[in-house]
């Protein structure tokens, strides 16, 4: 890793916002609803799916749980939904880590339908690293600590996304939600 901004970390394309690039693929005909686009169980599966590439990078996923016994769980999420995604479109993942402890990491993936470079959904979670014999939280394994910490200082300066850390609630004075 050479400046102040790599164009590659963990095997990630630094994409021009800051975050990081771990995901793209197209819309999956199994991934469709009776309305002809992407089911909602489809964003948190390709969510996930994004998940488990990105910490396996950082030395955390199933790959490693041989050697630490050690695996990420989501202890939190909440999708914001912003744009329909259907048949045959490009979805693209990006990651951008807002915090971590030494057990815990908040992180935001951003999907896009990457044909129109439009924000299709944002996922916010909280990943919490679990030691798989005690099935309790436990600290990041050392490589993986190490590396989370790299794309924390890394995305230190990026603004937090518009859509993290909101609530689901009806405005109760006039009967809507914000949606926007």
């Amino acid at each position: 890793m050479s400046g102040s901004n790599p164009k590659n970390l963990f095997g990630f394309d630094v994409c021009d916002d800051g975050t990081l690039l771990v995901s793209v693929e197209k819309v999956r005909e199994e991934w469709l609803d009776h309305n002809g686009h992407m089911n909602v169980a489809a964003y948190l599966t390709a969510f996930d799916a994004a998940v488990c590439i990105f910490c396996t990078a950082l030395g955390i996923g199933p790959d490693q749980i041989p050697q630490t016994n050690k695996t990420i769980f989501v202890g939190q999420a909440n999708i914001v939904y912003r744009h329909e995604l259907v048949r045959g479109g490009s979805v693209r993942i990006n990651v951008q880590l807002l915090g971590l402890t030494g057990e815990r990491a908040h992180a935001c993936l951003s999907m896009y339908d990457d044909d129109k470079n439009v924000l299709a959904a944002l996922n916010e979670q909280l990943f919490i690293c679990v030691d798989l014999v005690t099935r309790r939280p436990a600290p990041l394994p050392p490589v993986a600590r190490q590396r989370f910490q790299t794309v924390v200082d890394a995305q230190r300066h990026l603004p937090v996304p518009k859509y993290v850390g909101r609530q689901i609630s009806l405005d109760r004075n006039t009967g809507g939600g914000d949606a926007a």
